[in-house]
């Protein structure tokens, strides 16, 4: 039975990093910062590359990456935040971004070189975001004034910029 390559790299604040990679022939480094900061994992068999940095406590972060040559980032600070980027296909790339409290991030990304950019400045903020196709870019900027935001994008070459202020 093949495996395909599949990487996924979950943390959580303050001081738990954990990993798990399922392939046949990938290896894979994760390398902490002493100060518990950025954990980073790559993977230099599929080019996969995932980074989360945290900073608070009880801040959730996992990122699972499916195919080949995926980016993601995920950094937190504050308490009790969560994000999620799932991501397959080639070559997406996600950065979240969260500052505050109880904030919710969920991406999936499927096809290729997808972009996706979210933001969350505040407390108790949601937000969904869907990409599927190839070449689609969504940039996100979310505050308490807008505390719900579902986004789905479906298709190729498209492009979204949403600011909630």
């Amino acid at each position: 039975m093949h495996t395909k390559p599949f990487v996924r790299i979950v943390a959580r604040a303050p001081a738990i990093a954990l990993f798990v990679i399922s392939a046949a022939s990938a290896a894979g480094d994760l390398a902490q910062k002493p100060e518990l900061g950025p954990s980073e994992l790559n993977v230099p068999v599929h080019g996969h590359q995932a980074r989360v940095g945290q900073y608070g406590d009880f801040n959730s972060a996992a990122i699972a990456q499916h195919g080949s040559r995926h980016s993601g980032e995920v950094r937190q600070a504050g308490y009790g935040n969560e994000a999620e980027a799932v991501q397959h296909g080639h070559r997406n790339a996600a950065t979240l971004v969260q500052t505050g409290s109880g904030n919710e991030i969920s991406l999936t990304q499927s096809g290729r070189d997808n972009r996706a950019d979210i933001g969350q400045l505040g407390n108790k903020l949601h937000a969904a975001v869907e990409q599927a196709g190839h070449s689609n870019s969504v940039i996100v900027r979310q505050s308490p004034l807008s505390p719900e935001l579902q986004l789905r994008q479906h298709g190729n070459g498209l492009a979204a910029k949403v600011i909630q202020y």
